[in-house]
Parts: C-alpha cells; sequence; structure tokens
C-alpha cells in the first residue's frame, strides 16, 4: 500500500470508523486509540483485503472485531479514572449543557447496554456510520431483511428503554 492510497483511504474512513466506536464505547481516548489501531490492522493486513470489494465493510469489521476484543478485556473495569476526567479537553460549551449532554449520553449507553450484542452491533453501524442494510447484512453474516428486522426491534426496545429511565 502506497502513502497517497492509505493517506486517501483514512481521509474517507476515518470519521466513520470513529464514529462507529464512540457509538459502542463511551471513552474519548480509548475511541481515538482504537480508531488509529483500526487503521494500523488495516495497513498490516492489507494483503488480505480484496481489493473486488468495498473497502469500508471491510475497516467496519476490523473496527467491530478491534472493539469487540477492548469490551472482553476491559470487562471487570467498570469506573472511569479520575485522570480520563481531568484531562478532558475543554469545550465552547456551558457547563450546564456539557452536564446535560453527558445524562443524556449516560442514559443512552445504559439503555444501549439491555440491548443484545448484536442489536448494539447493528444500531451502531446504522446510525454511528449510515451503513445502508445490505452493508450491515454483509458485514454481520445476515440477511438485509433480517437487519432491517432487527433495527426495528432494537429501536423500539431502545425507545421504550429511555422512556422507561424517564418516569
Amino acid at each position: 500500500m502506497n502513502t497517497s492510497t492509505l493517506d486517501a483511504i483514512y481521509r474517507k474512513y476515518h470519521k466513520n470508523i470513529y464514529n462507529y466506536i464512540a457509538f459502542r464505547i463511551n471513552n474519548h481516548y480509548d475511541v481515538e486509540e482504537l480508531t488509529h489501531t483500526v487503521f494500523e490492522k488495516a495497513i498490516t493486513n492489507w494483503e488480505r483485503y480484496n481489493p473486488a470489494k468495498p473497502v469500508e465493510p471491510w475497516l467496519i469489521t476490523i473496527a467491530k472485531n478491534t472493539v469487540t476484543d477492548y469490551l472482553r478485556k476491559n470487562a471487570r473495569r467498570k469506573h472511569q479514572g479520575l485522570d480520563d476526567v481531568m484531562d478532558f479537553p475543554s469545550s465552547d460549551k456551558s457547563p450546564d449543557e456539557i452536564l446535560l449532554l453527558d445524562e443524556e449520553n449516560r442514559d443512552l449507553m445504559v439503555a444501549m447496554d439491555r440491548l443484545k450484542p448484536k442489536e448494539r452491533q447493528i444500531l451502531s453501524l446504522r446510525f454511528a456510520t449510515d451503513l445502508k442494510y445490505d452493508e450491515i447484512a454483509r458485514i454481520m453474516g445476515k440477511t438485509s431483511a433480517n437487519v432491517r428486522i432487527i433495527t426495528h426491534r432494537a429501536l423500539k426496545k431502545l425507545r421504550a428503554e429511555l422512556e422507561a429511565q424517564n418516569l
């Protein structure tokens, strides 16, 4: 892989890979690190990529596996360290706005945690990366119709869970 190809792939897909990982993991620093890990793995395994197929689903598959490994490795670590909180980058938002967003994100993450892993992955692929149902089906090894059904049911569960949290 030459440098210009790598640069073009990185520029085109970095945001979607980052968003997918951020949708699954609620820690800016870990998301950044895992995003870079995905691209490192892509470079290392470039000879395995089939140029007849699109690059993005291949990168998303690498990201999906990277996140799964991360979550498995950190399953016991539930608390965020003080260093993580102290080093958050500054924001243009007021403290009240940051607190409200943090609460909303926390509520969403709690609701997402109550979904099945397959449902979380499909919602992450659909809404964090804007992949089409056919692309998600290829990544997940399912039919497009099945992905649509799982998405519909997962959104219904997620909505009910968020409503229950706000009661």
